[in-house]
């Protein structure tokens, strides 16, 4: 039986691809599409084709980048288990698709606090909306829990809190892996001093099946 063909990969994808690693290298404002269309292969003229300008290349990358994070590391809270579980699921999520991904990470911060004037307010909306349903799954999850007397703390404060947490250590990932050293041969102190703060306990063993 013979191996599926890959799908051959579209000049839009080998755009986004490539403006990740230019803007992670050059950063924003150091990166022009003509950069750009010396690595993608295509004439300056031809990038046009596919995108009107720098700016909207770049919401285009944080939209598509969310959903990449959407698909690949929410999935457990829409899943019926314990918030401690749903919430050690997303965490090994997070940190496996920041190894794979780093540049979308970097994107993120990137997008979200180097960009100015009305870029930056163009880029704030798009990512509110985004987020709005992101938020209300967890946020949902949370407050269950926190009814139920497995979180020891007030749902709004978890929500922030997780929040600092995740945008801290994914930078800290990403951008700094000399400071932190593989974070997934970690992981699982990580895990424990979390869940701990949330709760004041210590996590249950998790079962593999």
């Amino acid at each position: 039986m013979t191996e599926p063909a890959l799908e051959p990969t579209s000049t839009r994808e080998r755009i986004r691809e490539a403006a990740l690693e230019l803007f992670g290298e050059k950063g924003y404002d150091g990166a022009s599409m003509n950069d750009l269309a010396e690595r993608v292969g295509l004439a300056k003229p031809s990038l046009y084709n596919y995108y009107r300008s720098k700016e909207d290349l770049l919401l285009d990358l944080v939209e598509e980048g969310m959903r990449q994070w959407d698909a690949a590391c929410m999935a457990p809270f829409s899943r019926p288990a314990t918030f401690e579980r749903q919430l050690s699921d997303h965490l090994r999520l997070a940190v496996e698709f920041a190894r794979l991904r780093p540049h979308v990470v970097a994107l993120f911060q990137l997008a979200t606090t180097h960009v100015q004037g009305e870029l930056a307010r163009r880029v704030q909306g798009l990512v509110e909306g985004l987020e709005h349903s992101i938020r209300e799954r967890v946020h949902e999850q949370i407050e269950r829990s926190v009814a139920a007397g497995e979180l020891d703390a007030e749902t709004e404060d978890v929500h922030v809190f997780l929040g600092i947490f995740f945008h801290g250590l994914l930078f800290l990932q990403t951008n700094c892996p000399h400071l932190v050293g593989p974070t997934n041969e970690r992981l699982d102190a990580i895990w424990r001093i979390l869940f701990r703060g949330l709760s004041g306990r210590e996590p249950l063993p998790e079962v593999t099946s």
